[in-house]
């Protein structure tokens, strides 16, 4: 909990020493896993392979200026979203046959940071920039869940809920700047390991409702390389 008001109020420092120079800047992109978080093994998510697929990312920057020229402080906030791997979606979804009615986990990723940005004019209209920073991210896997009824007409219904994870996280970058306004990045983001606890609902319409709570046996490290356009306004 320390940790995470140390983040807080790094980003309240930092809100406060924007000024009228201030530049905003909006981001769009896709979002590639690397790693963990792309793996594809025997009985994924639980043991920490994340088998996601290619995504996308949303996000917006503030850059205001240090005394240093070029020099800026940044604060990043995003949303992130992958769905699971085409192949592994499809094996999944062939074993949901027998379901009136399904829902397959996704991965939503919220990160938060802030850091450093260096940016150099290599001729008109045409900048170069790197950046760096440091904060939180908030993991949100979506809900498992499913319907059927069987061959004696009983009702059967699943679900499992993911509970929100936050872990620290960081990004460093580079990218070009043209015409002061558009903006062409690429970006790692290591977003933390998540030990994600989840609670599994199962009901049976001739027994009661079971509920259980679990966790991830092996935690999910959370990884992404985006390539992102801006628009500085």
């Amino acid at each position: 909990m320390k940790k995470y008001l140390f983040f807080a109020i790094l980003f309240a420092s930092f809100v406060f020493t924007l000024n009228a120079q201030t530049k905003s800047e909006l981001q769009i992109g896709l979002a590639v896993p690397q790693g963990d978080f792309a793996d594809d093994k025997k009985d994924a998510i639980y043991h920490g392979d994340g088998v996601a697929g290619t995504g996308f990312y949303l996000g917006y920057k503030l850059l205001s200026p240090l005394s240093t020229d070029g020099l800026y402080w940044t604060f990043n906030a995003g949303i992130m979203y992958n769905d699971l791997q085409s192949d592994y979606k499809d094996d999944w979804e062939d074993e949901m046959d027998y379901a009136d009615d399904y829902s397959l986990p996704k991965y939503f990723n919220v990160p938060i940071l802030a850091g450093l940005q260096y940016e150099k004019t290599i001729s008109d209209g045409l900048n170069l920039f790197g950046e760096a920073g440091v904060g939180l991210n908030i993991l949100k896997i979506t809900n498992l869940s499913y319907e059927t009824i069987d061959y004696y007409e009983y009702y059967y219904e699943y679900l499992r809920t993911f509970k929100p994870s936050v872990k620290l996280g960081f990004k460093i970058g580079a990218g070009i700047v043209l015409q002061e306004k558009y903006t062409i990045s690429l970006n790692y983001l290591g977003l933390g390991s998540h030990k994600v606890k989840y609670e599994t609902e199962y009901y049976a319409e001739s027994e009661s409702v079971s509920v259980s709570d679990d966790k991830f046996d092996k935690a999910l490290s959370v990884s992404s390389l985006n390539i992102t356009f801006g628009i500085r306004f």
